[in-house]
């Protein structure tokens, strides 16, 4: 008999919308997910994690799946194209018993990872898919799932051939991405298709793609009726996307639109602020565990710049709408420390204060 969600990754609250935290290259590291997890993401993924990478014990690769004790269940998400190996590589996933999942990616469009076969590569061969999976299931008790895309491009849907080859294959669950490798990260997302997959499935599905907005997750879950609902980059820096969105289902009615795409609803410059510190404080806690485990040299300087070249990508999106942060964002080379990143935050929140004190009622 299939599983919940709920049941195959132990999560509390049966009755509240399940929000996930997307798989993102770059991004979806130990801070950002604990984070998230502690504005209501239910569930998150590592970074995109290379199976022989991880085979061939390179420490880079490993890093990418560094975790803390205290953010939650987390699914480590592996990518490749042959059996054997990724097989392999779910094994010894396994065997660190610090995840509550392993995925596979067979959607990614980038150039790099297709162009080995992996990713979005997968969507052209169901068959290898079922292989894949077939293999990782023998090899794993752990749950297994699937992340993938509708298929190539609109003439060409694969996803019911993919859905039944991770069906047959033992597959816990699968994530789907409501669009065509050909589109990327942008047009319209495919509801009409997510729904179908949803009515066809046997097993629960993730739905992904374009959802920004408590609203967009409202739409998702009412017209396709998946299991749960994946947020991507609409996390980054914005945390809080979990909780808002949680409240606004609560309350049952489609919640409003906002003033345009992407737009977030304004927020208190000390909860920012903090969420910034908390961030950065948790970058310098993975770097100095990576480099405990690994036993790399340590260097206060060298922390200082590790943790603002890897902090930059999150900095202008907490910023994010704010007066100053165009200012913030064309700097970010000239961000070499803690103190740098701090001045500019301050910068841009002072900025941001000023206006709101001298701005009209109706627009603060």
């Amino acid at each position: 008999m299939t599983k919940s969600l709920h049941e195959c990754f132990h999560l509390p609250n049966p009755r509240l919308p399940l929000l996930f935290l997307a798989p993102m290259a770059g991004y979806t590291h130990a801070p950002m997910r604990r984070l998230c997890r502690q504005h209501g993401a239910a569930l998150t993924y590592t970074e995109m994690t290379n199976d022989l990478g991880l085979l061939h014990a390179s420490d880079k690769t490993w890093h990418l799946l560094e975790t803390f004790e205290d953010e939650g269940p987390v699914v480590a998400h592996l990518y490749g194209s042959d059996p054997v190996s990724l097989s392999e590589a779910a094994a010894r996933v396994e065997q660190t018993g610090r995840f509550a999942g392993i995925d596979l990616n067979a959607g990614c469009p980038v150039r790099k990872i297709t162009a080995n076969g992996a990713g979005a590569a997968l969507i052209h061969d169901p068959r290898r898919i079922h292989a894949i999976l077939a293999a990782m299931r023998r090899a794993v008790r752990l749950p297994l799932t699937l992340k993938t895309r509708l298929g190539p491009c609109p003439d060409r849907v694969a996803i019911f051939e993919i859905l039944d080859a991770a069906e047959q294959a033992g597959a816990d669950a699968l994530a789907l991405h409501g669009r065509f490798t050909s589109q990327g990260h942008g047009g319209p997302v495919h509801l009409d298709l997510l729904a179908e997959v949803k009515q066809r499935a046997r097993l629960p599905i993730i739905g992904n793609g374009g959802v920004t907005s408590p609203r967009d997750a409202w739409h998702m879950l009412q017209e396709t009726r998946v299991d749960a609902v994946m947020i991507a980059r609409a996390a980054i820096g914005n945390p809080w996307i979990f909780e808002d969105t949680q409240a606004a289902l609560a309350c049952g009615n489609e919640p409003p639109a906002t003033a345009f795409a992407g737009a977030r609803p304004r927020r208190d410059l000390t909860e920012i602020r903090n969420a910034l510190e908390t961030h950065m404080a948790a970058e310098v806690e993975l770097i100095e565990r990576i480099r405990e485990r690994y036993a790399l040299p340590r260097n206060a300087a060298e922390t200082d710049e590790t943790l603002a070249t890897t902090f930059r990508c999150h900095l202008f999106r907490y910023l994010h709408g704010l007066k100053g942060s165009s200012y913030v964002r064309a700097r970010l080379h000239e961000l070499q420390t803690l103190d740098a990143i701090r001045a500019a935050v301050a910068s841009c929140l002072e900025r941001e204060a000023a206006y709101r004190a001298s701005a009209p009622d109706t627009q603060r």
